[in-house]
């Protein structure tokens, strides 16, 4: 009774629900990693810093697209809209499962968005040259395929593939490239721990509905081996981060003020301890897995912000 009582958000409050600003620590972290890496590796080259923050609202303006996007299909195919009978939440950033926009509404947004970022992509484009087109168009394409119809990759058990290529090493090889014009295979390389805690976000997400989505045939990683070894898989996730990050830096590929990030790792365990008492009871488990979602998605910020600034330390003091 009370959720009807109280009155929807509406305005620019509306379109931050519906966009979910709480994720874009997915979309930042690698422009920022990215774009730190390239002065890094080439002390010589002058940051653009113009082109650095168009890179970043660019990266912004496809995750915003892509949020919307997944949340119109999510609530055709029927994920997100709630279902008392068989214990089915509201889900999404909820703005569509409650009625406080449309679809059409939505629809808008995701085309403004990605028209914006498009613009943007095809300014970097005549100013850095074809790598960054061809990044552009896998985004866009990675953006609204990722639910949308007939690829719908999030449905057929490929998002943390899609999520690892474009968000991890698509956007920190783009930033990259718009700061040096050379593609490389190193900063495909070093965004293995990035798109190892990014996917970590999908997979919190997807094994707290591994009851939910297959309801709608929907196919995620967890439903395919099971919530034990999806739990496992997270581990991996956010475990290999941190240990590929101390790979680089014995190797002596990253300088030592990389491992600045470490200081997050009681952080990380302590979403590793959370995942093992997630509750089985339907709305229980959508609350908890909800909170899980997002403290790994600052998880996330927090470690691509120590890892970054680790590196423009050494940059700026030691290189």
């Amino acid at each position: 009774m009370a959720e009807n009582t109280v009155s929807p958000p509406k305005g620019f409050k509306l379109w931050m629900m519906a966009i979910r600003p709480y994720a874009f620590p997915a979309s930042i972290i690698p422009v920022l990693y990215g774009s730190v890496l390239a002065v890094v590796l080439n002390p010589d080259i002058q940051f653009k810093f113009f082109l650095f923050f168009l890179t970043l609202i660019g990266s912004m303006l496809v995750h915003v697209g892509t949020n919307i996007i997944n949340d119109i299909y999510d609530f055709k195919s029927g994920i997100d809209k709630e279902d008392k009978e068989i214990g089915i939440p509201h889900g999404g950033s909820m703005v569509l499962s409650k009625g406080f926009m449309s679809v059409k509404e939505m629809k808008i947004g995701a085309t403004v968005a990605l028209a914006l970022a498009s613009l943007i992509g095809f300014y970097l484009y005549l100013e850095i040259g074809i790598y960054i087109l061809y990044l552009c168009i896998f985004g866009l394409l990675s953006a609204i395929f990722y639910t949308a119809t007939p690829i719908a990759l999030k449905y057929k058990a490929l998002g943390d593939i899609q999520v690892f290529l474009s968000f991890g090493a698509g956007i920190t090889l783009g930033a990259y490239i718009v700061q040096t014009g050379e593609f490389s295979w190193l900063p495909v390389i070093f965004s293995i721990p990035i798109g190892f805690l990014i996917d970590a976000i999908l997979h919190s997400n997807n094994i707290r509905d591994i009851n939910f989505d297959g309801t709608f045939e929907v196919k995620t990683l967890p439903m395919i081996i099971g919530e034990k070894f999806s739990r496992y898989f997270y581990y991996f996730l956010v475990l290999g981060a941190y240990a590929s990050i101390i790979v680089f830096v014995v190797l002596d590929l990253l300088p030592w003020f990389a491992l600045l990030n470490l200081i997050t790792l009681p952080t990380a365990l302590k979403l590793i301890r959370m995942l093992k008492d997630i509750p089985v009871a339907p709305q229980a488990r959508f609350d908890y897995g909800s909170k899980h979602i997002m403290m790994t998605a600052q998880l996330n910020m927090q470690f691509g912000l120590t890892l970054t600034l680790g590196l423009l330390i050494a940059y700026l003091f030691f290189i």
